[in-house]
């Protein structure tokens, strides 16, 4: 008898695969050589352990298919060669934008100056004859001053604006020049909400002045709508902000826009009317004041002095009001901006520049962002990141196939 332990594997017993785990086995002459063995009768007897150990094959016969291929990644290599060739054109294109703003900057830093030296400039008399584009182009940021009436009748407001915890509306009025020119859009100052009837404030010689008068004014760039603001109402005298081309277009005025300059001075000139040439219906109130014989000494003037006032042209009216101007700013009499709140008169603003100059942080944002694109570029090509992914799994196979 000769004992011994074995597996057969891929036995068949007609159809149907037999596994069978050979223990003892029991023979009788048995021949001295391996063929000997197989033409005797075998008899099995099992053994106590139902299994012996089997060593498992270690090939996959259900593999699992991957959906990469390695012969369908072009698309792949495409993709890579497109974000590398960005990333190659990105530090060229941030130092662009940055050569840009660096000119931005030498432009905008000189009309900035340009603005500051025609603001420190003595007040002229505003030119006539100027179309709205060379009234912006060469008297922009420059004091001025303009002698005729304001129409209150056709007063806007914008807002509310709140001026030290009270709501209030900024005042814009059009103020019709007396050399003829038209009409100009002027904003006034800030007045408390419960003042925005005219007839509601005090002192109205400076709430509300009347007749011809000379103030002094800077010249603003009109503002415009953007495109990310609501149109206005037709109809409404009241703006959310400060479009002068729709309140020129609303209001019938020129689109010059100018900004009263801020003060608290008296103006004891303007709570008398001076006359002018074209203001014949005041000339004819006066006469009738002084009597029908004072009138007619007036009108026939025979040789005997008459009481009337001498015209002024409108030259000389102006050059009086400029110096009476100047007289109340070297006074020492002025109002309190509380009591200019409580009368209702607008509060002007002090004259300063509104241009944005934000370009030396736009520099450094493109500078970096050039550098930061260069350094991140260097390190990939050091690293030799962008490669075929082909060539790499060949490479990684080769490795055990030593």
């Amino acid at each position: 008898m000769l004992p011994f332990k074995g597996a057969i594997y891929g036995l068949k017993l007609g159809s149907l695969p037999v596994r069978t785990f050979m223990r003892t086995y029991k023979t009788s002459n048995i021949a001295s050589t391996t063929s000997g063995w197989i033409n005797h009768k075998i008899n099995v007897r099992p053994t106590s352990r139902g299994y012996a150990t089997v060593k498992t094959p270690n090939i996959d016969w259900n593999p699992m298919r991957s959906k990469h291929d390695l012969n369908n990644e072009g698309d792949r290599t495409k993709s890579h060669k497109v974000v590398f060739g960005l990333l190659c054109f990105a530090p060229i294109l941030t130092f662009c934008l940055g050569v840009w703003q660096v000119k931005r900057l030498k432009w905008k830093t000189k009309l900035i100056a340009q603005a500051e030296d025609r603001l420190a400039y003595k007040p002229i008399v505003f030119p006539s004859g100027l179309t709205d584009e060379e009234v912006e182009k060469e008297l922009l940021y420059r004091k001025v001053y303009i002698t005729g009436k304001f129409d209150y009748t056709r007063e806007v407001y914008v807002g509310p604006r709140l001026r030290d915890g009270r709501k209030g509306y900024t005042v814009v009025c059009p103020f019709v020049l007396s050399n003829g020119d038209g009409d100009i859009l002027v904003e006034r100052g800030w007045i408390g909400e419960s003042k925005v009837i005219p007839d509601s404030r005090k002192l109205q010689h400076l709430s509300c002045p009347q007749g011809t008068i000379t103030i002094e004014c800077v010249v603003k760039m009109p503002h415009k709508r953007s495109a990310l603001q609501m149109k206005h109402d037709k109809g409404a005298r009241l703006f959310e902000y400060t479009d002068a081309y729709a309140m020129a277009d609303e209001l019938g005025t020129r689109h010059s826009y100018l900004q009263a300059v801020k003060s608290f001075c008296d103006r004891p000139e303007w709570r008398q009317e001076e006359t002018l040439d074209s203001d014949s219906d005041e000339h004819e109130n006066s006469t009738e004041k002084k009597g029908i014989w004072i009138a007619l000494a007036s009108i026939v003037n025979f040789g005997g002095n008459s009481d009337k006032k001498p015209k002024l042209t409108l030259s000389d009216l102006q050059k009086k009001q400029i110096s009476e101007l100047e007289q109340d700013e070297q006074s020492d009499i002025e109002f309190d901006e509380q009591q200019f709140v409580s009368a209702g008169v607008p509060v002007g603003q002090e004259p300063r520049i509104e241009y944005r100059n934000n370009h030396m942080q736009y520099l450094i944002t493109w500078f970096s962002l050039s550098f930061a694109a260069t350094v991140l570029l260097f390190i990939i090509v050091k690293k030799k990141r962008w490669v075929d992914p082909r060539d790499e799994k060949v490479k990684y196979a080769k490795r055990f196939l030593r």
